[in-house]
């Protein structure tokens, strides 16, 4: 499967969450995913706290609470991007072969 097709899943389980158990939704999440969840009022602070939680039990990424900040938390993009960096800097260093 293409890297790019499979990084996707992020994105779309970050959008059913919030369309589903955000915005009780059910007819998914209507926003590009570059439109600002806070500014737009999309969610509020109850909702970042739920996102966090959602992040660290769907994709096991530890979230620490000065993470949580508009730079990681504002739009889908973001969301996805942090998810990945906090993936990454979990994974462990590949071992050079002998």
């Amino acid at each position: 499967m293409d890297d790019k097709m499979n990084d996707q899943h992020i994105e779309t389980a970050i959008r059913g969450f919030i369309a589903t158990d955000l915005l009780y939704s059910e007819e998914g999440f209507p926003h590009s995913d570059d439109v600002s969840l806070i500014r737009e009022r999309i969610i509020d602070s109850l909702g970042v706290v739920e996102l966090a939680a959602f992040l660290s039990r769907r994709f096991g990424v530890r979230v620490e609470q000065s993470e949580v900040r508009p730079e990681n938390f504002d739009t889908v993009t973001r969301l996805a991007a942090f998810v990945r960096l906090k993936q990454s800097a979990a994974s462990p260093e590949p071992v050079p072969a002998n």
